[in-house]
């Protein structure tokens, strides 16, 4: 076997790396690895020189170097077993130390004349290896304490050995044994060394391969603009294809060549180019070799190299996909063409339609109300009917044209929630006591006031569905339902449902009814008749109404239509007053009341209202002088407001109880939510009152927390 073999086996055996040598490896970790490898390397080198030495040592009989050789070749031994990435800057310090001392202690054991000395130079060449160039002091440092030993080693070390005195010819051979060991020595670290550059050769080469392919794979075209000349200095293989030219008529070209220098966003996008740090992305008119211009979506990045800037420059050609954009345009404007066509065609016809049927309809009321022969009155009831179903199915479509052309619009109007809910009923009074269903109505007390909405459109929402329901139940009855679900003193969340005992829509049928022109099934609409749009108009308006209309049902076991939309509060609302109940409510006058309340028009509503009960409260516009006077005088009931300035009523109510955890305190308020007598309880109030109030409603909540007959 040869002795190269040999080296290589033992090296291999000493330098196996803990760290996988993965191309994929950050920068970072590959450059620690590296460092690592180097070190195993030449700690696997050192220790055979030492060896070598050991051996040599024994042979010649020189206890004392064989004793300092095999020392030292046992602790590097040592050092590699332990070695990893974690510790390896510790290892470098050591191995100076250790091997810089024990040639010290050879040159010294063995004189001047044994060339020891000579092992100091090839450190030289084993800390280029084992630490970092960015290290610089580090490697400074190395050097100097390598020409401190030889400095040392000059000064005083013996010209002969004194411990083991050798004759001349043993000092002449082993000067030779030393040099020799010594030349090979750097040999092999010289091989070594070159083929490490030969390894980050090919490294590098395969590198900028590898990054020359990126480069020359992008389906942009890149320029790379120097700042110093604005000229290109390099580009890839797409830009010879995108400018249909050649690499030389693009190298050495300045930058504004390739793009029309009269497009609106030339000047930002020169700016970018010349300024140091600033970049852009945008559309810009870019020019080929032979004058052809196209549209490309450019962007400009600033990178340095050293310290010169340059500028990357991304040309994508974006032709294809503006002339989509502009087919999409055109395509859209005909079929916006086409829909308000359509819609004038349909709202035309609507209105032509509607004047024949309201003189139909007219004609045939007068008839039915003049003196007429009995055999008439089916006639004219049938062609009364008819009529009106046809009047119907004409606003239907009407009212479809205009949500589907955009042009319904919601009206905000002051309405009455009782007054509403009443038309409601009258409307439908006759014909449901014609097919002998009942309607019922659970109206919530708290709507019996003034709101803000599109009354028109709510109330057309509700006729719909409230025909429906009445359409397709044979027995039983629909109700009608409005829950105030969350509110606050200008707005209320308010719940809507029909619901009736009718045939009811099957789980598959359910969202095909908010469709257009669709019923449940064909057998409903040869039964029932209609177009299928009442449904779709209705969930349009409700989406309008900022809501939406969803439904519940079982196939057989009626349906329940239910949405719920936000109803503004009316400021102008007036507290109903029942002037019999008023007259009968006995007098309060032992009981001081403290009352809390920002607004001016509700405090003086209530100071009425008490005074009539012969009390006269105390006032406090806020939190902080309900507290003053809460502590300056004995109160018997409190009624706080829960939104004020400076300190709500819940800041109030927790100072308010820290000193008095008995007093009745009704929370005075306009809002409503879930849970919400539990949660003003849970904040330590005793009871609530609901704006707008009722008199009698605020003399029962005060004479039930004093205790007093009512």
């Amino acid at each position: 076997m040869k002795p190269s073999t040999i080296f290589a086996f033992i090296a291999n055996y000493f330098t196996k790396a803990n760290i996988p040598s993965n191309s994929l490896l950050q920068p970072g970790l590959k450059k620690k690895a590296q460092l690592l490898d180097n070190q195993k390397t030449i700690l696997c080198f050192t220790i055979l020189v030492y060896l070598l030495n050991t051996i040599n040592n024994y042979v010649s009989g020189f206890k004392f170097s064989l004793v300092i050789t095999g020392i030292t070749s046992l602790f590097l031994i040592f050092q590699r077993v332990v070695i990893d990435e974690k510790n390896f800057v510790t290892f470098r310090n050591l191995y100076m130390a250790t091997t810089c001392v024990s040639l010290g202690f050879l040159c010294f054991t063995e004189g001047f004349v044994s060339g020891n000395y000579f092992f100091f130079f090839v450190f030289v060449i084993v800390a280029s290896f084992i630490y970092d160039y960015k290290e610089t002091y580090q490697l400074i440092a190395a050097f100097l304490v390598i020409i401190f030993g030889l400095v040392i080693i000059f000064l005083y070390t013996p010209y002969h050995s004194i411990l083991q005195p050798q004759n001349a010819d043993s000092e002449e051979f082993y000067f030779k044994s030393n040099l020799i060991i010594t030349a090979l020595s750097i040999c092999v670290l010289s091989f070594i060394l070159l083929r490490q550059n030969f390894d980050n050769a090919k490294k590098i080469v395969g590198k900028q391969k590898f990054l020359d392919a990126i480069f020359n794979s992008s389906f942009d075209a890149v320029l790379i603009v120097n700042t110093n000349s604005y000229c290109v200095d390099n580009c890839n293989n797409q830009s010879y294809s995108i400018f249909d030219t050649d690499k030389e008529t693009i190298f050495n070209k300045p930058y504004n060549t390739f793009f029309n220098t009269e497009d609106s966003n030339y000047e930002m996008f020169t700016f970018a180019v010349k300024s140091k740090s600033h970049n852009w992305k945008g559309e810009l008119v870019c020019k080929t070799n032979t004058g052809a211009e196209f549209v490309g979506l450019v962007s400009v990045l600033s990178f340095f190299v050293g310290k010169e800037i340059f500028k990357k420059i991304n040309i994508l050609d974006i032709t294809d996909i503006k002339k989509i954009q502009l087919e999409l345009v055109e395509a859209k404007d005909k079929a916006e063409d086409a829909m308000k066509t359509k819609t004038q065609f349909l709202s035309h016809m609507s209105h032509e339609l509607r004047t024949p049927l309201n003189a139909i309809i007219g004609t045939s009321n007068l008839l039915l109300d003049d003196v007429r022969m009995p055999q008439q009155e089916e006639h004219l009831q049938m062609l009364k009917n008819s009529s009106e179903h046809m009047l119907h199915l004409v606003n239907d479509v009407l009212d479809y044209s205009k949500i589907e052309a955009n042009m319904m619009k919601i009206e905000k109007i002051t309405f009455n929630g009782k007054e509403f809910f009443d038309k409601i009923q009258s409307m439908f009074h006759s014909q449901f006591k014609t097919k002998g269903i009942k309607l019922k109505l659970d109206i919530d007390e708290a709507l019996h006031k003034n709101f803000i909405s599109d009354e028109t459109k709510l109330s057309q929402v509700l006729c719909n569905l409230i025909s429906n329901a009445l359409k397709f139940t044979e027995s039983g009855e629909v109700i009608l339902s409005a829950k105030i679900t969350k509110s606050s003193s200008t707005k209320a969340n308010v719940l809507f449902s029909i619901k009736d005992s009718g045939i009811g829509i099957s789980n598959k049928h359910q969202d095909l009814v908010f469709l257009s022109f669709t019923q449940g099934d064909k057998s409903t609409t040869r039964k029932f008749g209609g177009t299928g749009l009442g449904l779709s108009i209705s969930k349009k308006i409700v989406e309008l109404l900022k809501g939406d209309l969803k439904v519940a049902s079982k196939l057989g076991d009626g349906s329940e239509f239910y949405f719920t939309i936000p109803l503004g509060i009316s400021l102008n609302n007036k507290q109903f007053v029942n002037e019999k109940t008023m007259k009968a409510l006995k007098t309060l006058e032992t009981l001081n009341v403290l009352i809390a309340e920002d607004n001016g028009i509700n405090m003086m509503i209530v100071r009425k209202f008490l005074n009539k009960w012969s009390i006269s409260p105390t006032e406090a516009v806020n939190g902080i002088e309900a507290i003053e006077k809460f502590d300056k005088a004995k109160h018997d009931v409190l009624l706080i407001d829960l939104e004020m300035p400076e300190m709500d009523g819940y800041e109030t109510i927790a100072e308010i109880r820290r000193t008095n955890k008995d007093i009745p305190v009704i929370a005075f308020t306009a809002a409503m939510y879930d849970n919400m007598h539990s949660d003003l309880l849970s904040h330590g109030f005793t009871d609530y009152l609901q704006k707008p109030f009722r008199p009698e409603d605020l003399h029962s909540k005060i004479a039930q927390y004093m205790k007093l007959a009512v």
